[in-house]
């Protein structure tokens, strides 16, 4: 199995963005971050600012993740300076729901880290929200590490 990114076009990233601005308003919600009435709103703006010239905006790599030609996900890295060091962000990483527990998400983040080197990253970092449990298993299995930890603990 070998997972090949390729560019999303404009009809990939309009299903994407609604696809990607659900979930993230949604997890956002889940994390008691925001309000449900405000989610979807607050979601726009942030990827406006992210990505200002959607699909085409600078330092951002969005691509489909094809497996013998068929889509089975999506991955969004963006290129960001940290001081001198160049590191790749994973913005967004999404395996169709019939398309997991097959290795896809692994084989698309090994593609992404690939990808990354070439740009001249030395480092790739993730957000992943605390409930995402499958997520956080796959990253430490990759190797990835907690770089910051926010903890809650609700008062009845």
């Amino acid at each position: 199995m070998s997972i090949t990114l390729v560019s999303m076009q404009e009809a990939d990233f309009s299903r994407f963005a609604q696809r990607a601005l659900d979930e993230y308003a949604t997890g956002m919600v889940a994390a008691g971050e925001w309000l449900p009435e405000q989610a979807s709103l607050q979601a726009a703006e942030v990827f406006r600012q992210l990505l200002p010239q959607g699909r085409l905006s600078t330092h951002n790599h969005l691509w489909r993740a094809l497996c013998a030609g068929r889509a089975v996900g999506e991955l969004w890295i963006a290129e960001r300076q940290v001081g001198s060091r160049r590191i790749a962000f994973i913005l967004d990483l999404y395996i169709e729901p019939i398309e997991r527990r097959r290795g896809y998400a692994r084989q698309t983040l090994l593609a992404g880290e690939s990808a990354a080197r070439e740009w001249g990253c030395d480092e790739m970092r993730l957000h992943v929200f605390g409930h995402n449990q499958g997520a956080r298993r796959l990253y430490e299995l990759l190797g990835y590490e907690v770089a910051s930890l926010t903890m809650s603990k609700p008062l009845p």
